[in-house]
């Protein structure tokens, strides 16, 4: 996200969402994991030097589809933060290359390339000279999602 999340507009789009989703904010802790756990959803956020600069990364136990949910809940967000959102692509991008993400401008989606770009490809022991070759996602296209 281009803005940090914001952690009641977060939890209500996964409720929205995922009505049964319990959600636990932080890192699993899998030694205390129990069977009766699975509906869990782990959420973490972490910095990124991009112009996506707030990764929010979900872990969901629950086996929903979360390629679909990451969909709905970028462009919720995108939306209630008024902020650009980024989420998987590959099932909408041209080839099945893993580089197509959809990048959510309030609430509008446009397919994305990601390779050579800060938000994927950094690497915080990259030299100089290797950051300075990377750049923003490239937006591609509008997509009617």
């Amino acid at each position: 996200m281009s803005k940090s999340p914001d952690r009641a507009a977060v939890e209500a789009a996964i409720a929205r969402h995922a009505p049964d989703a319990r959600l636990q904010w932080g890192e699993p802790a899998w030694e205390r994991l129990e069977e009766n756990d699975a509906a869990n959803v782990f959420l973490t956020v972490r910095s990124n030097p991009s112009e996506f600069g707030f990764l929010l990364d979900i872990l969901d136990l629950s086996g929903r589809d979360a390629y679909e949910l990451g969909l709905q809940l970028a462009r919720e967000l995108s939306i209630a933060l008024q902020c650009s959102t980024v989420c998987d692509g590959t099932r909408h991008g041209p080839s099945q290359a893993p580089g197509w993400c959809i990048v959510w401008i309030e609430g509008r989606a446009f397919l994305g390339d990601d390779y050579g770009s800060v938000f994927f490809d950094h690497d915080p022991d990259d030299s100089d000279a290797e950051r300075d070759r990377l750049g923003p996602v490239k937006l591609i296209r509008p997509l009617d999602l």
